[in-house]
């Protein structure tokens, strides 16, 4: 009968102070998010984001168009090939066949090769340009949340990529008002893209 009386009033006293505890009123936690995706959109985007990725563009455009220039070598001489073969009645000329054949094969290898090079370019290239300014983007967010009052800034684009939304309050969304915030901040040394 004793533990039984104990165990009660140990009860009574977790369940006392959890209902004081529960009572007692909490700061409110200021959490918002950021759609990193904006920050590309030429009219209402980041002003030097949207500059860099155009620099990075106008250097690559270069081998985009020959990597396009090859792509439609290929697809010429595949469309030749068939129509080669596509009337019984006209005989097909094994040698012409087979020099095309060989003809776009060498070209899908020099498309491959063309292809990792233009891939490599673009990692490193916008690396050097983008790296600086992301840096100086996420300092800015951390500026922005210690300002503004927030616990926590959330990249919205990479939760979704991940499937991690459960729900969403639009009123958390702050993306329009640190895009406002970061193109009044000047200009960071480390941030200017300047083509090479």
């Amino acid at each position: 009968m004793k533990k039984f009386g104990f165990i009660a009033a140990a009860f009574l006293f977790v369940f006392t102070l959890g209902a004081t505890a529960f009572g007692q009123v909490q700061p409110a936690t200021k959490i918002g998010w950021i759609d990193t995706g904006a920050f590309s959109d030429e009219k209402e985007g980041i002003v030097r984001y949207v500059s860099a990725y155009k620099s990075l563009a106008n250097e690559a455009k270069p081998r985009e168009t020959e990597l396009v220039g090859i792509q439609t070598k290929i697809q010429t001489i595949a469309e030749d090939l068939r129509k080669m073969q596509s009337n019984p009645a006209v005989p097909v000329d094994q040698k012409a066949a087979l020099a095309k054949k060989d003809e776009g094969e060498r070209l899908t290898r020099e498309l491959e090769f063309k292809k990792k090079e233009y891939d490599a370019f673009v990692q490193k290239r916008g690396g050097e340009i983008l790296g600086p300014l992301n840096a100086d983007i996420g300092k800015a967010i951390a500026d922005f949340g210690k300002q503004k009052g927030y616990v926590a800034i959330l990249d919205i684009e990479k939760l979704a990529q991940a499937g991690a939304i459960l729900h969403l309050d639009t009123g958390a969304n702050v993306t329009k008002e640190f895009i406002t915030f970061y193109n009044q901040r000047p200009a960071a040394a480390t941030a200017a893209a300047t083509p090479k």
